[in-house]
This record gives structure tokens, sequence and C-alpha cells, in this order.
């Protein structure tokens, strides 16, 4: 995968909290729920324990939570002394970017895809596409709309055979999702690269910059999470 993507995407996930371990999620997410009800949630999917319209809200919650806290931390990060994360990465990128994968990771388990992350707390080979793919379509990478459904069908038609827990680690590398991969990471490593060394916004004004970053956050941290629940929210219908 592009190495410019995939180092950047490693780098975020160092960031205490920024991997999901996905029975816990759900766990929390549907602890209301009767015990049969919460097993198939975590060895299938939520989709068939629970209403569609339980998931919708689920998930937008999920992003309301998100949006509000990368919008106060990119405030900060805009102001000298705020947030300094990664020596390699931009304060205020790596923190936008810690919640676009959390989020990301969180709206693909609600949707029905597997663990992201192994026993030992480790992002597997699968994790890495399947993030790949949801951050694609949040920056409407060309192609990555595409790989998310072709991903959902093979998940689907796995998990006929087996349960979820089981099908996670290094399923999807060997498919047919291989090229559409490279080419939604090649196009983040481009943009990445782009951002960093473009992050010039004055601290002259230290108060008004971090409002200028706190206010772009906030349309388009939203703006690009709607975009991928969107596309899960298709994508899980296509699978059942």
């Amino acid at each position: 995968m592009n190495e410019s993507w995939i180092s950047f995407l490693r780098g975020i996930l160092k960031m205490p909290g920024a991997k999901i371990n996905r029975t816990a999620f759900l766990s929390k997410v549907f602890k209301d729920l009767p015990e049969d009800k919460l097993d198939m949630c975590i060895s299938e999917s939520p989709i068939k324990a629970v209403p569609y319209a339980v998931i919708e809200k689920k998930a937008n919650s999920v992003i309301d939570a998100h949006t509000v806290k990368a919008t106060a931390i990119s405030t900060a990060a805009g102001i000298p002394g705020g947030f300094a994360v990664l020596a390699s990465i931009p304060a205020d990128l790596a923190n936008y970017y810690y919640h676009v994968v959390s989020v990301g990771q969180k709206l693909g388990y609600l949707y029905g895809f597997p663990d992201m992350v192994d026993n030992r707390g480790n992002l597997t080979k699968d994790g890495e596409i399947m993030l790949t793919a949801f951050i694609g379509v949040m920056n409407r990478v060309t192609m990555a709309n595409e790989l998310v459904k072709k991903l959902a069908v093979e998940i689907g038609r796995r998990i006929t055979d087996e349960t979820i827990t089981r099908i996670a680690g290094n399923i999807l590398s060997k498919q047919i999702v291989a090229q559409g991969v490279e080419a939604v990471a090649k196009k983040l490593g481009t943009q990445i690269t782009a951002k960093t060394a473009g992050r010039t916004i004055t601290k002259a004004i230290p108060i008004v910059s971090g409002l200028i970053c706190g206010g772009v956050t906030y349309a388009t941290f939203r703006t690009q999470a709607k975009r991928l629940h969107q596309s899960l929210t298709t994508n899980a219908t296509v699978r059942q």
C-alpha cells in the first residue's frame, strides 16, 4: 500500500484511544439490548439484531460526538502550545485525523464490518484496507465508494459461512479489492503530503487562528462523516 498514506495512518493509530475494539464498542452502544440480541450484534451484525432506525440514530450520535470533539481540539491546536502530538505530523492534522479514524471504525462496526483490531490491539491488514476505503469515501477519492461496496459484498458473503469474529484478520488483501485499495491509498497519500506541507495558517493572532481552525473543522468533519455514513447505509442495504 502507498507508503506515505500507510505511514501516516499508522502514526495516527499510535495515539491513545485511536484503535477501537469492535466488541467493546458494540457492547457499550447496545448495552440495553437483551443478551441474545447483543450477542447477535457482536457475532454477526447490528443490522440483523436491531431496527435500522436504531442504527441510524446511533450512527448520528457518533458523528455528532466526534464533530464536537474534533472542533474543540482543532481550536486548541490552532493556538501556540496546544496539542503537540506527533513530531512528524502537524498537531491540527493529527488531531483531526484521530477523529476521522475513530469515527470510521465506529460507523463500520455499526454497519456490520468486522473488527479492525486484533486480540493484541494491533490494526490488522484488513483493518488498514477498510479504514483506507472509509477515509477515501470521506475525502471523495475516486473508486473509494466502489471499494466499500466490494468489501461489504465480500464480508457479507463470508458471514453466511462463519461468524464475523472468525473472518477478521487478513482475508481482504488477497481478494479483488487489492487494485482498488492501492489506487485509493495513493490518492490519500498525495492529499496528506500536500496538507502536511501546506500547514501555513498564521499563528500571529492566536485566538483568531484557533477559532478559524475550529470553524473549518466543524464545516468539513461533519460533511465527511455524513458522506461515509451514506455510503455505509447504502452498502449495508446491498448486503442484506
